[in-house]
């Protein structure tokens, strides 16, 4: 980015703060602003839009792809939850303009991502639509997958999940994430593990049953069984027969379910 943006950068996120001030209507409890990884104004998300829509309007000729980066940029080292959900809608909007190495840029946001809410939305607004650029990005979205926070963990598994959304058919590194997760004991993560592999299913079946009976042995039940869902109901009783078998489930217990 140039020298000059910086100074539109700024103004934007003062601008940003302002519109945001106005409509902060949810009081934040002292427990959760405690334990939050940022600050949190509590402006509802449903005010996000018209805030987004105001500040293109207003910087109409000084928004482009560099400034937008450069304001998640800015917004990630202010900390402020609610600036940094609009600073990516403002990115997302330029989503033609993405380049591969969008993906290592998210390096340095990962902060933000231990939000819950944050880190889903930077996946599905950024990180998908930059790794399907170029797959071999892939080894920075495995390296989320394998930290002990939480978020970072949901940032890979909602980047990745775009590979198989709007027509696209990448099963296999969606499979190599969810191998990664096949553990994974988080309430939020474990749901949405299993319904990645929901989703997958739907794309190619096969790999994703070989994928379930292979990781039988040591992955997380819970997931196993939610995410065999859409297998037919033949290898999916099968699956869950094994399952049981290993857990040490009576087989009458098993028929009964």
């Amino acid at each position: 980015m140039g020298k000059t943006a910086a100074p539109t950068v700024s103004a934007i996120l003062k601008e940003i703060r302002s519109l945001l001030d106005e409509r902060v209507s949810e009081k934040v409890p002292s427990s959760i602003r405690s334990r939050a990884a940022l600050k949190v104004l509590g402006v509802p998300p449903s005010a996000f839009s018209p805030v987004v829509l105001t500040i293109q309007e207003r910087f109409r000729g000084t928004l482009d792809y560099e400034t937008a980066v450069g304001l998640v940029d800015g917004a990630m080292s202010r900390k402020v939850r609610e600036e940094i959900l609009v600073a990516i809608e403002i990115l997302a909007q330029y989503r033609t303009d993405f380049t591969p190495s969008l993906v290592l840029q998210m390096d340095k946001w990962l902060g933000a991502a231990e939000d819950l809410d944050v880190a889903h939305v930077m996946g599905n607004r950024i990180g998908g639509p930059a790794l399907v650029l170029d797959l071999t990005k892939l080894t920075t979205v495995r390296k989320w997958a394998r930290f002990r926070n939480a978020g970072r963990r949901r940032l890979a598994l909602t980047t990745v999940s775009f590979l198989i959304s709007e027509g696209r058919r990448d099963v296999p590194p969606v499979l190599e994430i969810c191998e990664i997760l096949l553990n994974e004991d988080h309430p939020v993560l474990v749901g949405e593990v299993a319904a990645l592999l929901k989703a997958a299913t739907k794309v190619e079946s096969k790999a994703v049953q070989d994928f379930l009976f292979r990781r039988s042995i040591d992955g997380n039940p819970e997931i196993l069984r939610a995410g065999s869902e859409n297998l037919d109901a033949a290898r999916r009783a099968a699956l869950i027969a094994k399952l049981e078998a290993q857990s040490g489930v009576p087989p009458v217990a098993a028929a009964g379910r």
